[in-house]
């Protein structure tokens, strides 16, 4: 059987224009994919932190919130138990001046 060797030779030009379109892209895809990979694991537990920190930030506005509205209403207490104390004293600055003219 003769068999006829259709393959032309392979020359230097060959090799480089392979490496550029075929070697080159897979090794850049290679070195991407791991450092994209190495990159995410150190990323990841910065990502949980500021998760966790997010998470404790919010809870102090929470807690901030519920303090302005405890103050708010211990000044509106204190408010309306002055106004009446200020009540009560005219009240009995009436009967001493009653008791006075007596």
């Amino acid at each position: 059987m003769n068999e006829q060797n259709n393959q032309k030779p392979l020359t230097l030009n060959d090799l480089g224009k392979f490496t550029e379109d075929v070697l080159l892209p897979a090794v850049e895809n290679i070195i991407e994919e791991k450092l994209e990979t190495k990159l995410e694991e150190k990323l990841a537990p910065i990502w949980s932190e500021i998760k966790s920190i997010k998470q404790d930030l919010e809870w102090i506005k929470e807690k901030i919130k519920r303090i302005e509205k405890s103050i708010s209403e211990d000044l509106i207490t204190i408010n309306t138990e002055v106004e009446k104390l200020k009540t009560r004293v005219a009240e009995l600055e009436e009967q001493v001046k009653m008791l006075q003219s007596q």
